[in-house]
């Protein structure tokens, strides 16, 4: 019995590698978003660090010291909230990318399950086929002994 071959084995091949081009550039604006809140969460450790540092010292701390914590911590609020305008447009390109890439999947889905169902009709037409030379070689055979 011969092997199947797909006739559109090569689109498939360039749909399967455009789909992995396109999830490996998902992974990467996935990273960038998953980095962006890790800072976003060390930034909050920091500000909790230096509330915290303040409020322990209480009334011993010195003016220079609570000035520049509290200046530490203005520069924190605003970073934070930079982090968090960047993660919305981050997410909002990873959207994008998650969108393409769904749509390259779904194209070499399409093609694979084609070639399944085709390749699948293939061996049930070449079982059949095999039946049929099966059953006219024992015909042949009984029609040979009836002969003698």
């Amino acid at each position: 019995m011969r092997r199947f071959q797909f006739r559109l084995e090569r689109l498939l091949e360039l749909r399967r590698y455009r789909e992995r081009e396109w999830e490996l550039k998902l992974a990467q604006a996935t990273g960038l978003c998953i980095m962006i809140q890790n800072r976003i969460k060390e930034i909050d450790i920091q500000t909790k660090r230096t509330t915290a540092a303040l409020f322990t010292r209480g009334a011993i701390a010195d003016y220079a010291f609570q000035i520049s914590s509290e200046l530490f911590m203005e520069r924190l609020r605003q970073e934070r909230k930079m982090r968090e305008e960047e993660l919305i447009k981050r997410k909002i390109e990873r959207d994008k990318v998650q969108k393409t890439y769904l749509e390259y999947s779904k194209k070499r889905k399409v093609l694979e399950k084609l070639k399944e169902k085709q390749e699948e009709e293939y061996y049930s037409q070449m079982k059949k086929e095999d039946f049929k030379v099966m059953d006219d070689m024992n015909n042949g055979v009984y029609t040979r002994k009836l002969n003698k």
